[in-house]
């Protein structure tokens, strides 16, 4: 009976994840898509890339796209509903592991229910997950989790049990989910926070010793994965470069952190609010707004104490400390990244931290509304600020994949040579890549119509709208180009071959033409579009 309702649940995830990601399973590719699925329907089937910053080695993620590819083509649906299918699977396993972690704590069975089932919910519906689901290359934070929450489920089964075969299995899904993406290798860690603070069994010494010995079977594999990823990209840091992964700065570990407890609680943030936030001891109104979160802490503990027993407070406090310990540990790998309060920029690090805060989220509520009825309201509430929150966010990641197509569709229509310049390539809008990378892949292995030689991109500019204007002025032998929207900017700015950059700015580009340039489509993007220069 509990398998067909477990089953059930699992169909109601599936549903809901394709109902809340609606507008954009059919959405076009961006940026990564373009490189790492481009080269796999080149017949390309490296496990590695990315070794001008580190190199990435991420072989289930690029056997996922293999297997995409083969079903699909290049049709962007597929890949989009594997990524929601996984992400609603990953829900169910959240679902399934708080069902698990609250099994013994002192609540009614109704209560251990709707907590799991609230924090499955919140985590399906939870708005900033859309950089990890809504854009194909996120999947691999997705595929990550989702064996990262197998493997703690066996392993639960097996400190119940004492049956070895789900020790394996749970090793098994932690090299599957090291395969997918490094983050997974905060497990161990996840391991032993399970092991000290919620798992009640065997106690003492013998429950120490346990815990020692199965930790060091995760750190042994863990070494192990270190050695063959270093065999296969040459580096230990790999990944961004040492200069990130490697930052331990106080001051932007402790800006990191706030980020990441925030947006793993709320989506993006109104951009109005970074004036209020950017100098908050300069602010009166977020001193005030501090005091008051203050007070409520303060109201929240007063009346904790009020509610429940010694005991009662003890075994709450070892079940928050616990899940705040796997929040924190499952952030160790992706703490030094960069991560955007305004924008979906770098919050597919959270997706799996956000398993724990949402647990966090629902037994906090169970413990503070006693009241069934009232805490399922607001639970309500929350779920539907969340869909709107993220039907809202995907909109955006819609209309990007719009953009990226039609700039494909006008340079490939409009281009009358072999070799391309762009002068101001749409990097991102309001920080969802467009072209951040994948243009030469796009036009190489996603039409058919036209060949290209050489694509020249001298600048990458993020867009706070599909419409926004620059202003272009030219000369015999230069070129001027001044951005309109003073909240847009010019990054990654280089000189080409036949295009020699005098100066640049954040707003403004000057460039000086060679003689050679006469043979190739010079481009710009305006109000949406790709214009082609007249012929020089």
């Amino acid at each position: 009976m509990k398998s067909w309702r477990h089953l059930a649940i699992l169909g109601l995830f599936l549903l809901a994840g394709l109902i809340a990601y609606s507008n954009v399973i059919n959405s076009w590719f961006l940026s990564d898509d373009f490189a790492q699925i481009g080269k796999v329907l080149n017949g390309d089937r490296s496990v590695v890339w990315g070794r001008e910053y580190g190199g990435f080695f991420r072989p289930l993620f690029i056997l996922s796209y293999l297997i995409d590819t083969k079903i699909w083509g290049a049709r962007p649906f597929g890949f989009h509903l594997t990524n929601v299918i996984f992400h609603s699977l990953d829900a169910f396993l959240v679902y399934i592991f708080s069902l698990r972690a609250v099994a013994e704590l002192r609540l009614t069975a109704g209560t251990k229910k709707i907590v799991s089932i609230a924090a499955g919910a919140l985590f399906l519906l939870h708005p900033s997950h859309t950089e990890a689901v809504s854009w194909i290359s996120g999947r691999a934070d997705v595929l990550a989790t989702c064996f990262c929450l197998a493997s703690l489920l066996f392993y639960f089964a097996y400190v119940h049990s004492e049956r070895k075969s789900q020790l394996a299995l749970s090793l098994l899904s932690f090299v599957v989910a090291l395969l997918a993406k490094e983050s997974a290798i905060c497990l161990p860690f996840l391991i032993v926070a399970m092991g000290l603070l919620i798992v009640p069994r065997p106690q003492g010494a013998k429950r120490f010793r346990r815990l020692l010995a199965v930790f060091s079977l995760y750190f042994a594999i863990l070494l192990a994965f270190v050695w063959v990823r270093y065999s296969f990209i040459g580096a230990l840091i790999g990944g961004y470069g040492a200069s990130q992964h490697l930052n331990f700065s106080p001051r932007w570990l402790r800006d990191r952190l706030l980020e990441a407890f925030v947006r793993s609680l709320l989506p993006v943030l109104p951009s109005q609010l970074s004036q209020f936030l950017f100098k908050p001891l300069q602010s009166g109104a977020f001193i005030l707004f501090s005091l008051g979160c203050i007070g409520l802490v303060a109201g929240v503990i007063i009346f904790r104490r009020r509610q429940y027993g010694t005991a009662e407070r003890k075994e709450q406090n070892r079940f928050l400390s616990a899940v705040s310990l796997l929040f924190l540990f499952s952030l160790l790998p992706v703490v030094n990244l960069r991560l955007s309060l305004y924008q979906t920029l770098g919050e597919r690090f959270l997706y799996l931290p956000t398993a724990f805060s949402c647990l966090l989220v629902a037994y906090l509520a169970a413990i503070l509304l006693r009241k069934q009825a009232l805490w399922i309201s607001i639970l309500i509430c929350v779920l539907g600020f969340y869909s709107v929150r993220l039907y809202q966010t995907n909109r955006s990641w819609s209309e990007a994949a719009q953009l990226s197509r039609s700039i494909t569709d006008e340079l490939v229509d409009s281009a009358t040579h072999d070799r391309l310049v762009i002068l101001n390539l749409p990097d991102n809008l309001r920080g969802v890549p467009v072209f951040h990378n994948g243009l030469p892949e796009a036009l190489a292995y996603f039409q058919n119509r036209k060949r290209f030689k050489q694509v020249d991109i001298i600048a990458f500019q993020e867009i706070q709208s599909s419409l926004d204007k620059v202003s272009l002025s030219s000369g015999t032998e230069s070129l001027d180009l001044y951005l309109l929207n003073e909240n847009d900017s010019l990054v990654r700015m280089q000189s080409s071959e036949c295009w020699e950059t005098m100066v640049h700015a954040r707003t403004l580009l000057e460039l000086h033409a060679k003689p050679c340039s006469a043979g190739e489509d010079v481009f710009f993007f305006n109000k949406g579009k790709m214009t082609r220069l007249a012929e020089r």
